[in-house]
């Protein structure tokens, strides 16, 4: 490993150029490169504040965004680290599903009340449509929520909407990748109560049970039985 490191250093990348003399966007070819172009970002201070000058997590942002098809710097850009989990932002995710031309058509409405995406895919006969209200928001502890949702509380039902439609209708381009504005609104696994599992004993299995009928049974009770059921067929 070191030598091929070592290699990698004596050789460098050449830049690629497009045609017209203008810089193509860089895109790492080994893990080696990009780990270094990791920390250079690092060192650089001009990353997303969510990935900082942590070298690791520059690095996992840049793999996520390989996997869906993102350069390095709009992976950066597009990818945000929710809960240590990467997740698109609305915007990138869309930008994702129309650069695959799989996204024939798209609309998006908003009543004031209900936002609704309309999204029709290629070779699809029926349009994939999703909405979410503000009564859909109040169950789920959003509606007046401290943020963008007291500020911006169309915009945050409209990319709710747009985050059903895109993740149901085109999966296999998100690979799997939550959206940001759907995923920060998740309450963390920390602040939900966890109850403690009580050891299992005789006490507690007494306390479970329920109580048993204990009286003698009548060994006649068949027989009067059955001659009563006797009497009431020959009335």
């Amino acid at each position: 490993m070191a030598t091929a490191i070592q290699n990698v250093e004596e050789q460098p990348r050449k830049v690629v150029v497009a045609s017209g003399n203008k810089l193509a966007a860089f895109v790492p070819a080994t893990l080696d490169e990009a780990w270094r172009l990791a920390g250079a970002l690092a060192h650089s201070g001009m990353t997303p504040k969510a990935y900082g000058a942590d070298q690791n997590k520059i690095m996992v942002g840049i793999m996520a965004g390989a996997e869906v098809g993102l350069t390095p710097f709009a992976a950066l850009q597009s990818i945000a680290v929710i809960g240590n989990n990467p997740s698109l932002w609305g915007d990138g995710a869309l930008a994702l599903i129309q650069a695959s031309g799989l996204l024939e058509d798209m609309e998006e409405m908003d009543d004031g009340n209900v936002a609704t995406c309309r999204l029709n895919r290629v070779g699809r006969a029926t349009p994939i449509v999703r909405s979410f209200s503000m009564e859909d928001a109040k169950k789920a502890g959003l509606a007046g929520k401290s943020g963008p949702w007291s500020q911006y509380p169309a915009r945050m039902r409209q990319m709710r909407a747009r985050a059903f439609a895109l993740r149901d209708g085109f999966s296999d381009v998100l690979k799997g990748l939550h959206i940001a504005e759907e995923a920060r609104d998740y309450q963390p696994m920390g602040s939900v109560p966890v109850t403690t599992a009580q050891p299992l004993t005789s006490a507690a299995l007494l306390g479970q049970s329920e109580p048993v009928d204990t009286t003698p049974l009548d060994p006649n009770a068949g027989e009067k039985r059955g001659d009563e059921d006797m009497g009431e067929a020959g009335e």
